[in-house]
């Protein structure tokens, strides 16, 4: 029986085989796949595809008002492996003057310096994604309202989080 295959996944597999197998990187051929069991061919785990939590899963939904000129961070506590999905989004005749950065940060102790990384800066007026965190601590927004108007942000978090506000 003919089995077709994705090339591009029959191409990944071949390359995670040759790095599996310690192949030579100089060698053009790959090392063959292992050999297929009762019609599936058993590829290792990677690292990070898969974890479990010791925190409970949420989900919420979160408004969060920004009065004009006024700034904020709203902040997720999350422990280092751990991820969320979100999307938020702003309604606003200007989205452009909703500065935001996303970023995380570790906890700092008294006269001891912290980890500071930034995931996106940007004011298109909304954003959708996922975070794995890099390390425990305080991922989240920085929310500057530059424009006259009131505004709410609408945020939605589902994973392993808490509110840290």
């Amino acid at each position: 029986m003919y089995q077709r295959f994705n090339p591009r996944l029959l191409s990944a597999l071949t390359l995670l085989a040759a790095g599996l197998a310690g192949c030579n990187p100089q060698s053009s051929a790959p090392a063959p796949l292992p050999p297929a069991v009762n019609g599936w061919i058993e590829i290792p785990l990677a690292e990070n595809i898969f974890g479990e939590s010791s925190v409970p899963f949420q989900h919420g939904h979160y408004q969060i008002p920004l009065a004009a000129g006024e700034e904020l961070e709203y902040k997720l506590r999350m422990l280092e492996g751990d991820s969320v999905v979100y999307r938020w989004s702003v309604d606003m005749q200007l989205p452009a003057l909703l500065n935001v950065e996303f970023h995380g940060h570790t906890d700092r102790a008294p006269g001891e310096d912290g980890l500071l990384m930034f995931y996106k800066k940007h004011n298109e007026g909304h954003e959708s994604g996922r975070l794995t965190a890099p390390f425990t601590g305080i991922h989240g927004w920085y929310l500057h309202n530059q424009s006259a108007e009131n505004i709410v942000v609408e945020l939605e978090v589902a994973g392993f989080y808490s509110v840290e506000n």
